[in-house]
């Protein structure tokens, strides 16, 4: 048995974990041109019902040092927290809801502390698969062949496994939501105990029309709040103005949070001029049953279920998929299971799973930026619980 993982974000690198710790032989590839190249945008993502399944998949010597991967690696998560919702017209707070343990984690931090002891193979993009008689093959674009017993494709929402498993099927289909999402150091003590008093780790304000997040993203020195680094984000439904350049984006965002209550107001009026705004292109695709060729290949994380950020289920349900595809392999190599059964088992587990949280987090999406439906989206009615139908 030897599994080729198609990605190295945290999806793929856990699975490699999970898979080391169990014996089992892989190899790992990126597309990404070595470990020290890193995309300039920077976010955060929460942690909170896959997190017995994160600390199961990691190494002993990493699961103890997991708060290197915090934002904020000096805080100690509480067991149990309330997130709280504000109403962006006047400051109060809509609703507190209830949450388990969460850790919120640097997209760069996870990639990089999960990269501890996994040997990655860098500058390999997949062009094509073959589906040999004892297995299958991965074609690169540098001219590479490599053979295993199976590829789990874990490449991100624009999946390349998933295009060659799917073709047009596997294109993601477009929201009209503006989604600004700007990492910013304020540089002044006072502004940043001001922004962080919402929340220590990550809050939310909402007024209509508009709805604001804010996270902390990194703590070089819990003494010196002028270091502190935030996420700020701002949304709202309709279409991006395409004419616009960063400048013009920025008055754009300034001019949706001139009227949103504190601290949310001044994290975004405290840019600085020469912030660099970007609006990410928000996205889903509902997970459709894929041809698993006999067990040789499958999908997990984002690949398998992209989806939108406004409930904080991706990572998550990333998680799980790595320690579920881990588990059926362990079945194969233990006898329990074939190939295909362990993968077809596997693979229509995600897409059951997948497929439910990805319509939950586009209705919440579409919900939590309309303030006549806010009260009622999944994220007020459930927070960050498992869907109705996922999966263990």
């Amino acid at each position: 048995m030897h599994v080729l993982i198609i990605g190295a974000g945290a999806t793929g690198l856990l699975i490699a974990h999970g898979l080391k710790q169990a014996g089992i032989s892989f190899s790992i590839f990126d597309s990404e041109p070595s470990a020290s190249h890193y995309r300039p945008r920077e976010w955060s993502m929460g942690i909170h019902w896959s997190l017995p399944q994160l600390e199961a998949l990691l190494p002993p010597d990493l699961r103890v040092r997991l708060k290197e991967a915090q934002n904020d690696p000096f805080l100690d998560a509480p067991d149990r927290d309330d997130m709280k919702i504000y109403n962006g017209l006047d400051g109060t707070i809509l609703k507190a809801l209830p949450i388990p343990r969460t850790i919120r984690v640097s997209r760069r931090k996870l990639r990089a502390f999960c990269c501890q002891g996994i040997d990655v193979k860098y500058g390999y993009e997949l062009a094509n698969i073959r589906y040999e008689e004892a297995g299958v093959t991965a074609v690169f674009t540098n001219g590479e062949l490599v053979a295993g017993s199976i590829i789990i494709g874990s490449d991100g929402p624009k999946s390349k496994v998933r295009k060659v498993l799917l073709g047009s099927e596997a294109e993601v289909t477009p929201l009209e939501i503006v989604h600004s999402n700007v990492a910013i150091t304020y540089g002044d003590a006072e502004k940043a105990k001001f922004v962080r008093s919402a929340h220590p780790v990550f809050s939310f304000a909402v007024k209509p029309g508009l709805l604001s997040f804010l996270s902390i993203q990194d703590v070089p020195d819990p003494e010196d709040p002028a270091t502190w680094r935030f996420q700020v984000v701002t949304s709202w439904l309709g279409k991006q103005d395409d004419s616009l350049d960063t400048a013009g984006r920025l008055a754009q965002v300034k001019q949706k949070a001139s009227t949103m209550c504190e601290p949310f107001r001044s994290a975004v009026m405290w840019m600085p001029d020469d912030t660099k705004i970007t609006y990410d292109k928000m996205a889903y695709w509902v997970p459709i049953p894929w041809d698993n060729h006999d067990g040789r290949v499958t999908l997990a994380g984002d690949a398998a279920h992209p989806m939108t950020p406004h409930r904080g289920q991706g990572l998550n349900h990333a998680i799980c998929d790595a320690s579920h595809f881990v588990d059926a392999m362990q079945k194969v190599v233990a006898g329990a299971s074939s190939l295909k059964d362990a993968i077809t088992t596997y693979s229509e587990e995600v897409v059951r799973r997948g497929a439910d949280e990805v319509l939950i987090s586009k209705q919440n999406a579409i919900m939590m930026l309309n303030w006549d439906q806010l009260m009622e989206s999944p994220m007020m009615k459930r927070s960050l619980q498992k869907s109705d139908l996922s999966g263990s």
